[in-house]
């Protein structure tokens, strides 16, 4: 099992000729437009948003919901900005259009969902958790790119089934760490695989470096200069839920977290551990707001 099947280059031509390969829907393209455009307005925006009623309602329900706290305060997509602001919504906006994408595109097989689910909720939550302890500009920026990390891994279940499969039994039966059994079997990784989706949906680059990177925070070069907290938080977010059993069921050991991570997110060991203490009580009554 050893052995690589494939090299990154094959890997990638393979993904390039995939035609049904998960697009961000029109309504998000569209906002992220209206936002770049200094022409646009708060009215306009929420305009789009309403057209698409699966994912307007969806994030209502969200925003009224415990998650958010408003209570059934909220009834339209403009009160939401609002209250709330563009940039949280448009985040909302584009965490429910990645969920609703992936939510019934599983095989049946070793890979459970649920538990993916749950490691990526803790993983947001614990990185707008992190992003609040330091007093980040924006943490709800730090929660999608947790929402987002693992992307590569449901893309590898959906269109790469029977080599997915094999890396994890290479993972579970040869006790090898993920990712090392993915180079193995693939040639390349599922932040490599992510990466190159998120480039496609054309989103921010806090999240498309916080996808490549969250498990090599020191390897960053200085186009991720920007982003360099936001992916320190997702890495020691995505470590903290890993080893409180928060995983994707193929667990081996206790990882330690990146030194260049905890110094970029300036916070001690023993604080994330007590942030986690919260994450854990909240983690499943999150995801079932959400809908996984």
């Amino acid at each position: 099992m050893g052995q690589i099947a494939m090299d990154k280059t094959a890997f990638l031509i393979r993904l390039e000729t995939i035609e049904n390969l998960p697009t961000l829907p029109i309504i998000v393209q569209q906002i992220q437009r209206l936002i770049a455009s200094p022409s646009s307005n708060m009215g306009q925006i929420a305009a789009v948003i309403t057209k698409d009623q699966a994912i307007a309602s969806r994030v209502i329900r969200l925003i009224n919901s415990a998650f958010y706290g408003m209570g059934g305060k909220v009834t339209s997509i403009q009160q939401a900005i609002v209250l709330l602001g563009l940039n949280t919504v448009k985040n909302l906006v584009t965490g429910v259009s990645v969920v609703k994408m992936f939510e019934d595109a599983g095989v049946a097989s070793i890979f459970d969902r649920q538990k993916f689910w749950m490691h990526t909720f803790a993983c947001a939550l614990g990185s707008r958790a992190i992003a609040r302890e330091i007093h980040a500009a924006e943490p709800e920026d730090f929660f999608l790119a947790g929402l987002l990390h693992d992307i590569g891994i449901l893309v590898l279940d959906q269109f790469f089934h029977g080599e997915f499969i094999g890396v994890l039994q290479c993972a579970v039966g040869d006790k090898t760490d993920y990712t090392k059994a993915e180079q193995n079997i693939l040639g390349i990784t599922h932040q490599e695989i992510g990466e190159y989706v998120a480039q496609k949906w054309k989103i921010p680059e806090l999240l498309v470096h916080s996808i490549r990177h969250h498990h090599n925070p020191a390897t960053t070069d200085s186009a991720c200069a920007g982003s360099i907290v936001a992916i320190a938080a997702v890495h020691v977010a995505d470590i903290a839920a890993f080893n409180r059993g928060l995983d994707l069921g193929y667990k081996n050991g206790v990882k330690p977290y990146h030194t260049a991570a905890m110094r970029s997110i300036g916070i001690s060991e023993s604080r994330v551990n007590e942030l986690f203490d919260g994450v854990e009580k909240e983690v499943k009554t999150v995801a079932a707001e959400w809908g996984v």
